[in-house]
This record gives C-alpha cells, structure tokens and sequence, in this order.
C-alpha cells in the first residue's frame, strides 16, 4: 500500500518510494535515506523522557508512553503521572490508566495499584545494540528494550536492564499490540537468546524545533520530521501489518 509517511502506521516496515521536495530528498539523503530505503515510523511516544523507577521488584525502565500511563500519589499528597516525579520523589502507584496487555506487562513489572514506587532518574535517548543467537547484531531503541522481559541464568529481567556480554533468554513481550508488532518486526520471540553488547546514545538528527513524526533506520539514526514534511515522504507497506491498536 502506498501513503504518506503521516498517514503511515507505528511500528513497521516501510520502504521510501518518492520524496516529493527536492531540498527534503537532499538532506534526507545526506543521512542515508534514499529511496528504496528502508525505515520505521514510531510512535510519538518515543519524544517523551525514559524513566527509571524503582517499585516492589526492583528497578524497571519505562518509556514515555508506559510512565504516562501511570499515576502516582506522593507522600506530600500531590497526584502525578510517573513522567512528571522528580527524582528522589516517592508515593505509591494511585492507578495504571491501561488496559488488557498493557497492564498486565506493568503488573509483571510491580507496577500495580497501591504499590510503593520511587523515581531514580530520566534517562536520555539510549541505543541497546543486540547480538541475536545466529543472526548477527540488531539496534533497540530504550522503549523496546523495556517492553522485553527474560532472564539471565536465575536473574529475571528487562533486557533494557541486561549485563553485557551474558546471554538473555527472551521470556515475554509486554505492551499493546503496536509494540508486539514493532518488536516482532525484529523476529524477537518468546525463547530466543540475546546478547547485550552495548548501550550506546541514540543517533537523531532533528529537522524541525517542533518534531512530530519520529522515525528510526536500520543503522539505528532516528529522524524527526515535521508533519508537513512527513506528508511529502511516500511510503509503501504491507497493508496486513497494520492494526492500529495501542502501544
């Protein structure tokens, strides 16, 4: 199906057919995005601050879009989504304002109603390159490495937690339906290895002082675009891909 890279869907695969502004294709391509290329359109929420936060089973990593999701009540009373706390500042999980899988992976994660909670800090935009048994090396952003949960020998984890080096056993996939599919874009299923190599700073190179559109390359670049800049990049996918559910 052809579109235009606003009206495409988050979280698969597009090829670039045609860019339709001779000054966008230029800089476009000074990045190594040509046409035929190939590329993802993230969801918005990716913009938002990682956080790490510290509940019940430790220390958990949630991107934007799940820590927004979160409301939490402060010992001096305030009530606050969890992207908004500061760190040092603690409380208890108020309520988790997702539903079905999502609040299921927060559940697996210690992030339930009533559950006392802590934030450690705001993370900057990071890059976890990956060695998948067998097939070479792949780049995560930090909002899917947080929505991978395995183990390493008895230690149970994200792999946006993961040591370097030791083998990872993929055991679940949390989040909503668009981060399934973007994940399992990458072919990362329940029962396959992986192994940290690197957590690196994200590549990304902003078009624009208010991004809208956010996408990211196969050698880990992500873009930020403007809507009407987006509107004049024609894209192709395979309409089956698309489903339109939440993170």
């Amino acid at each position: 199906m052809y579109t235009s890279l606003f009206n495409a869907p988050t979280g698969v695969p597009l090829k670039i057919s045609r860019i339709n502004d001779e000054d966008l294709e230029a800089r476009m391509g000074r990045m190594g995005l040509f046409i035929g290329g190939e590329i993802t359109r993230l969801d918005e929420e990716v913009a938002l601050q990682t956080i790490r936060v510290k509940g019940p089973k430790g220390e958990v990593v949630l991107g934007g879009g799940m820590g927004g999701k979160v409301i939490a009540h402060l010992d001096d009373g305030r009530m606050v989504p969890l992207l908004e706390m500061k760190p040092g500042e603690t409380g208890h999980v108020e309520c988790v304002t997702a539903g079905g899988p999502l609040r299921e992976g927060m559940e697996a994660l210690g992030l339930k109603d009533d559950d006392n909670i802590e934030m450690i800090r705001i993370l900057p935009p990071m890059e976890f390159v990956a060695v998948i048994e067998g097939r070479g090396r792949i780049r995560l952003a930090e909002g899917m490495a947080a929505k991978i949960l395995g183990h390493m020998g008895d230690i149970e984890c994200q792999f946006a937690n993961a040591q370097a080096g030791v083998d990872f056993v993929v055991d679940k996939i949390i989040g909503g339906k668009r981060a399934q599919r973007a994940i399992g874009s990458l072919e990362i299923t329940p029962g396959l290895t992986l192994r940290l190599e690197s957590v690196e700073k994200a590549p990304s190179y902003q078009m624009t002082g208010r991004s809208r559109c956010v996408i990211n390359t196969h050698e880990g670049l992500r873009l930020f675009l403007r809507h009407d800049q987006s509107d004049m990049v024609i894209v192709t996918y395979d309409d089956e891909d698309e489903t339109g559910e939440e993170a």
